[in-house]
C-alpha cells in the first residue's frame, strides 16, 4: 500500500482542526466536513450562565471598554419594542454545540439564533451515492429548541460544497449495457481545459490548480512529501475490481521532475490500485498508463506531485476503462435540466422534513452573482463554470440563470408546507461583497437586478436579502471612510426593495496603513479600540437605516479569534471574535453590545 493513499486523512483531519471559524469558505476551495454526529445528552440540564456577569447598572450610559465585565449579555441589549422580530445569531460548529461545552454556553447565554457552518449544507448531508443522512441537523435544530433559540438554515442552494460525485454522475448520460462478446470501452473523464475548468480539485502545501492558455496547470511552491500535496476527482460509481483503466495525457513541467496517479477509498484513504510514477520535464510529453483496479470501493482518481517544486502542467487529459460491460449515452440539455431539477427537489425534500417544525428562515440560495459584467448589461453575470472553481458545482450552467433560483424557492416553500412548517417561511439570497467600495456596490445592484428577473414570473417570492460582510477596519483614513460610506450604501439599496435585511456572516480584521492585515498576536490597544468602534458604527447604523419591519437580524460568524497562522483556514490568526480563544470579552464585544444598546 502506498502511504500516499493513506496520509492525506491525517491532512485533511489536521486542516479541520486548524479552522476556528466556520465560514462559507468562498476564499478557500477545500472541502469543509464535518465530524460525525454526536447526539446531545437527553436530560435536560440547566440553563448555562458561563459567561457571569453583575446586575447591570441602570446608569448603563457610563459603561467603558475597560470594564468588559459591566457589561449584560448581547441579547439583553435587544430593544424588543422597537425590534421585535430581530434575530441576534452567531455562526457555530454544530458537532461542538452538541458537546455542550464553552461554545454552547456562550452561545445560549449571548444569543437567540445559530447558524450551522457547515452542517446543513450538501456535501455534509449527501454521500457520493446519494443517499442522505441527517442526523446531526435532526439532533443540531432540536437542541436548539430545547434551549429556547431558533436556527437560521444554510443553505439549501449553493456551488461549493455540494455532493460533486454525484451529481456529475447524474448527467454523465445513460448507462447502457453492450453484448458480453462486444469490446466496450469508456470514457470516465475527458476534456481539453479549453473551457477555463481546472476539472480537478485539490489540496496541500498552498499548492494551486488553474487553467493557462488551455492547459491545466498545478502550483506546489516548495518541495514536501509526495502525498502533501495533491489533486484528484471524485466519480460517483466506484471503479469495478479487476478492471483495466487508462490515462492518456500529455505533460511538462517548470523543471524535470515527477508525479504519481492512483485510485484512493476516500473512506479510510486506502489504495485500491496504482498507475506508477509519470516523469516529466520542460518538453511536451505524451503519457499512457494503466492500471487494474484492486480493491472495492475505489471511487477517487487522485495524482500526488509533493516532491516537485513548480508548475506541472497537464493537457488533452483521458480517463477510460476497457471491457466495462456498458457504455454511456449523453444526456441533451433538456435531460440534463430535468435530473437536476429532480436531485434538488429530492435534496430539499429530505432537508424541509427534518427542519420544517423548527426552522422557518434560510439562505435559499447563496453567492449567486460573480464578479463579472461579460455581457455588458451593466450588471454582474451569475457563477459559472465558465471562470469558476474545479472544486464547485455550478446548478446553474444547468438549470438556466432565469429558472434556478426558482426551482429552489418553489421546493423550499412546497415542501416546508407539506412537512409541517406553520410560521412564516423566509427565503433569503444569501451574498458577500455586498458592501464593496471598489465598484460603488455594484454587486449588490446587480443582485437586485436578479431577483426582479426570478420574481418576474409572478410567482417566485424573494423575502429577504443577507449581507455577509467579512469585512476589515483600515487604518488609512480615506480607506476607512469609503468602506464605512459604501456600507451605509449598501444598507439603503437593501432597505430601499422592501425585503428583510439580515447581516448574515459578520467579522472583522485589521490593515494597518501599509495594507498589511494584522495578527491577533501583534494587535495593539488602540488598534482593539478602534475596531470595536468600528462594530458599533456597523450595528448602530443597521438600526438606523433599515425601518423595524424589514429587520431580520445580525449574525456574528466567528465568536471567537481563528486560531493558525495569517492565511492559513478561515481568516487564520486574524482577530475575527467578540471574544478570544478562551470566550474571554473583547473590545469589540463592547463596540457591538454598544451598537445594540444605542438604538
Amino acid at each position: 500500500m502506498n502511504r500516499s493513499f493513506v496520509k492525506i486523512g491525517v491532512i485533511a483531519l489536521l486542516s479541520l482542526c486548524a479552522w476556528g471559524c466556520f465560514p462559507d469558505d468562498y476564499l478557500d476551495d477545500r472541502p469543509v466536513v464535518e465530524k460525525p454526529d454526536l447526539k446531545p445528552d437527553p436530560k435536560p440540564d440547566p440553563q448555562p450562565d458561563p459567561d457571569p456577569t453583575p446586575e447591570p447598572d441602570p446608569e448603563e450610559d457610563n459603561l467603558s471598554y475597560d470594564d468588559l465585565s459591566a457589561y449584560d449579555h448581547l441579547k439583553n441589549y435587544v430593544n424588543r419594542q422597537l425590534s421585535p422580530d430581530f434575530k441576534l445569531g452567531a455562526g457555530v460548529t454544530v458537532n461542538e454545540f452538541l458537546r455542550k461545552g464553552k461554545q454552547y454556553e456562550v452561545a445560549v447565554a449571548n444569543l437567540n439564533e445559530m447558524t450551522a457552518g457547515n452542517a446543513m449544507k450538501q456535501a455534509s448531508v449527501m454521500r457520493h451515492d446519494g443517499s442522505m443522512d441527517f442526523t446531526q441537523v435532526r439532533n443540531f435544530v432540536e437542541e436548539a429548541e430545547r434551549v429556547g433559540m431558533t436556527v437560521y438554515g444554510h443553505t439549501l442552494a449553493w456551488h461549493s460544497q455540494q455532493q460533486n460525485a454525484y451529481l456529475n454522475g447524474l448527467i454523465k448520460g445513460k448507462k447502457v449495457d453492450v453484448p458480453a462478446d462486444q469490446d466496450s470501452e469508456v470514457v470516465l473523464l475527458q476534456t481539453d481545459f479549453n473551457d477555463g475548468n481546472a476539472t480537478f480539485m485539490g489540496w496541500g502545501n498552498n499548492s494551486t490548480r488553474t487553467v493557462e492558455n488551455g492547459a491545466f496547470k498545478a502550483t506546489n511552491p516548495s518541495v514536501v512529501n509526495s502525498w502533501e500535496a495533491q489533486f484528484a476527482y471524485d466519480f460517483s460509481e466506484a471503479f469495478q475490481i479487476d478492471k483495466t483503466y487508462k490515462l492518456n495525457f500529455r505533460v511538462k513541467g517548470s523543471a524535470a521532475g515527477k508525479m504519481s496517479a492512483g485510485f484512493q477509498i476516500t473512506d479510510g484513504y486506502h489504495s485500491a490500485g496504482e498507475f506508477g510514477t509519470v516523469d516529466f520535464n520542460t518538453q511536451w510529453k505524451d503519457v499512457e498508463l494503466t492500471c487494474v483496479c484492486s480493491a472495492e470501493g475505489g471511487t477517487r482518481l487522485i495524482f500526488s506531485f509533493g516532491e516537485f517544486a513548480g508548475d506541472i502542467y497537464i493537457d488533452d487529459f483521458r480517463f477510460s476503462v476497457e471491457g466495462a460491460g456498458y457504455i454511456y449515452e449523453e444526456l441533451s440539455a433538456a435531460e440534463k435540466k430535468q435530473v437536476l431539477t429532480d436531485a434538488m427537489d429530492r435534496w430539499i425534500k429530505g432537508m424541509m422534513e427534518v427542519t420544517a417544525t423548527r426552522v422557518s428562515a434560510w439562505d435559499a440560495v447563496n453567492e449567486a452573482i460573480s464578479g463579472r459584467d461579460t455581457n455588458g448589461d451593466g450588471f454582474y453575470e451569475l457563477e459559472s463554470a465558465q471562470w469558476g472553481s474545479s472544486n464547485n458545482f455550478y446548478w446553474q450552467d444547468y438549470l438556466g440563470s432565469g429558472d434556478y433560483v426558482r426551482i429552489v424557492i418553489a421546493a423550499a416553500r412546497k415542501y416546508y408546507e407539506e412537512f409541517g412548517g406553520t410560521a412564516p417561511l423566509k427565503l433569503f439570497i444569501n451574498d458577500y461583497n455586498l458592501e464593496s467600495d471598489w465598484d460603488d456596490n455594484k454587486k449588490l445592484k446587480s443582485l437586485i437586478h436578479w431577483i426582479g428577473v426570478w420574481e418576474s414570473d409572478g410567482v417566485t417570492k424573494i423575502d429577504g436579502i443577507g449581507t455577509q460582510m467579512h469585512v476589515s477596519y483600515y487604518e488609512n483614513p480615506d480607506i476607512q471612510a469609503s468602506k464605512e460610506r459604501h456600507y451605509v450604501q449598501m444598507l439603503q439599496l437593501m432597505a430601499n426593495t422592501g425585503k428583510l435585511v439580515k447581516i448574515s456572516e459578520l467579522d472583522m480584521g485589521y490593515v494597518d496603513r501599509n495594507g498589511n492585515t494584522v495578527a491577533t498576536t501583534a494587535m495593539t490597544d488602540q488598534q482593539h479600540r478602534a475596531m470595536a468602534a468600528y462594530y458599533e458604527f456597523i450595528v448602530r447604523k443597521y438600526f438606523e437605516i433599515v425601518p423595524p419591519a424589514q429587520q431580520y437580524g445580525i449574525t456574528q460568524w466567528c465568536m471567537t479569534d481563528a486560531p493558525g497562522a495569517l492565511g492559513t483556514g478561515w481568516r487564520g490568526g486574524e482577530p475575527v471574535g467578540l471574544w478570544d480563544q478562551n470566550y474571554n470579552r473583547k473590545y469589540a464585544y463592547a463596540g457591538f453590545a454598544d451598537g445594540l444598546r444605542m438604538k
